[in-house]
This record gives structure tokens, sequence and C-alpha cells, in this order.
């Protein structure tokens, strides 16, 4: 039998003329507890808790009983109220670390030095040109590149943060992991840094490309008149041919024709194909929600390279470059036919496997 002691008042459950104690719900003692009535009957409940009060020395804090279940109160525990443990340090740089690879998007960085190094390696025609010299002057303008590249990728998020909040309220910046002033000094350092490496390489075109990719990309962003290009329909996919067609293309492969091998410059077969290439890629990424022209734009592309491919003189150079594009064209087909342009995730989806796609 269980006894509910709410309230110092008449129980509908006890019999007329009987008495019962109530006292203080803060201390318990474990007792046989018993209800006597003057009718000389008595109810005798063992192993229940009898509640007592004690005058001597109050408690820490008044613990309340919440119910009773076989004869024991459930009382809210102590340690419940205690204050949360503080994370510890590496709990912390790990959480910072991974919002500052948000805010730079580490997986733009890696299109950078794909696109990059395969850009410099097109003037290249025998293994013996690939020497460390030829190596660290790659490294050089892919490092300048990727600073550059995160600066922009800040600029980006600190120009859009209040729009972040209500459309991307998980981002560093609009959730707060990461403050304002934070988000400022990565993008201006990383540009400092890019501008300094580009100028140390000593290479013309490599200065030129880092600078001409950030003011783009400024202009691509940055809320002023005439500017913030991305809210443009057609001047936002314009901005990503400048960008990934022509910057990422024409002076890194000058650098590596004329600065790194020592050529003069020349325009070859394989720079056309690769500009041309990426110009459409870049174009389709900024026009992804006219889905049906951008994959019939890529389907286009695809099929350029298949019979660039077939015109090749090597025959393992041919082989890959039709059945690897044919293969990345049905790819890409039959992944756009999932795509939902109401659902925000499948879109973003798609346009991933497009920026993963490219790096082929």
């Amino acid at each position: 039998m269980q006894c509910l002691n709410l309230a110092p008042k008449f129980n509908p459950l006890q019999s007329p003329g009987c008495s019962r104690k109530f006292a203080s719900p803060l201390v318990t003692q474990r007792h046989k507890s018993s209800i006597k009535c003057s009718s000389q009957s008595s109810f005798s409940f063992p192993n229940q808790n009898k509640i007592t009060h004690n005058n001597d020395k109050p408690p820490y804090k008044p613990l309340v009983p919440l119910a009773l279940q076989d004869g024991h109160a459930l009382q809210q525990s102590e340690d419940d109220n205690k204050p949360a443990a503080a994370p510890s340090f590496l709990e912390v740089v790990k959480r910072k670390l991974n919002a500052i690879s948000h805010v730079t998007r580490y997986y733009a960085q890696i299109n950078i030095i794909v696109s990059v190094t395969s850009v410099c390696f097109l003037p290249v025609q025998s293994l013996s040109q690939v020497t460390p010299a030829f190596l660290m002057g790659v490294l050089k303008a892919v490092v300048a590149q990727i600073f550059m590249n995160i600066s922009l990728c800040s600029l980006n998020q600190i120009c859009d943060v209040e729009i972040d909040k209500i459309n991307k309220p998980y981002l560093p910046l609009a959730s707060g992991e990461l403050s304002m002033g934070t988000g400022i000094a990565i993008c201006a350092g990383s540009a400092l840094l890019s501008l300094a490496l580009a100028f140390l390489s000593g290479s013309p075109a490599v200065l030129c490309a880092v600078i001409a990719w950030g003011l783009t990309g400024a202009a691509y962003s940055v809320p002023l008149p005439f500017l913030r290009w991305k809210s443009h329909t057609f001047m936002a996919p314009f901005t990503l041919v400048i960008l990934m067609g022509l910057i990422l293309q024409i002076p890194y492969f000058i650098h590596s024709q004329t600065y790194l091998l020592g050529k003069p410059f020349e325009v070859t077969g394989p720079f056309v194909f690769a500009t041309a290439i990426m110009s459409i890629y870049a174009f389709v990424n900024g026009l992804l929600k006219v889905l049906p022209l951008c994959v019939n734009m890529m389907l286009l592309g695809y099929g350029g390279a298949v019979v660039a491919g077939a015109t090749s003189t090597l025959m393992i150079s041919k082989l890959v470059t039709i059945i690897g594009h044919i293969i990345l064209a049905l790819m890409m087909w039959l992944r756009s036919r999932k795509v939902d342009l109401d659902n925000f995730d499948s879109q973003f989806g798609f346009y991933m496997f497009l920026w993963q796609a490219s790096d082929y």
C-alpha cells in the first residue's frame, strides 16, 4: 500500500476519527510508520520512510519528495544541480579548428590544389622537365593561391553573416562560434600572406593571378554599388567563369611555361581544352538552379572532351580521356535526375558532386 502525504489537510482516504501526523519533508529516516485510529484499529506499513524534522541543524538545501514508490521518496538529486564541467583545453582547440575549417571551406582548397597543379603540368613534355626546382615553383604557386582563396571564402561569410543567421545558422560566424573580429583577421591575414608569397615566388604571373583572384572575388561578395555580383542571375555564373575558367588557368599556364620551364609563351591544344572545360563547369555551377540547361551544357562539355581525346596520338591518353569522360557524363546525368529543386540539401549535394567531378 502506498501513502501520499501531499499537504496537512484532511485525507479523503482517512477513516473518520483517525488522526495523522504530518512533518516537514526535510530529512528522511527508515522507520516503521503507522496510522492510528480511535476505533482501536491500526495499520502498519513496514519498510517505509517516516519524514521527520531536524530542528538542530537545517540541511544545506531542502529536498522535496516528488513521489512515493515502494515506500521510498523519489527526491531530486543534488548531482543534477551541479554545474557542468568546463571543456578541456583540447576540446576547445578542436572546436575552434573545426569552426575555422568551415570558414575557410577546406573542400574549396582541394579544388585549388588540383586545378593549379594540373595546369602547371600542361606545358610539360617529358619527365626530365619535372625537376625539384619545377616542383618547388608549383608548390609556391599553389600555396599563394590557397591563401587568397581562403581570404575570399572568409570575406563571403563576413558579407553574408546576417543572411546566414536565417538560412545557414550553423556556420561559425552566423552561430557566434567565431567572432566577427576573428573572421576579419582570417580574411585580411590570408590576403596579405598570399600577396607576400606570390611576390617572393618571383613570378609575375603568380602575383597577377592572386591579385586578379582577390579583386574579382571581392566584387562577387562585397555589398557595394555595382558590385555583389553573386546576387545577379547572370553575373554570378560569369564571375565563376572568370575565376575558374580564366584566372585559374591562363596565369598559371604562363607561370609554368615561361618562368619554370623557360620556354616562350605558346598556346597549346591541352591548354585550350582545359580552359574551355573549366569555363563550362564554372558557368554550370553558377546557374545550378536552371538545372536542365546546366545538365545539357555539362553533357556538351563532356562530349567535347571525348572528341578531344579521340584526336590524341597517344593510345593511353585516348583511352583514359574517352572512357573517363563517358563515365563522368553518365554519373552526372543519373545524379541530376534525383535532384529536388525545392530541397536545399538535394541541390547542395549535386553542387558538391559537380565540384568533385571538376577535379577529375
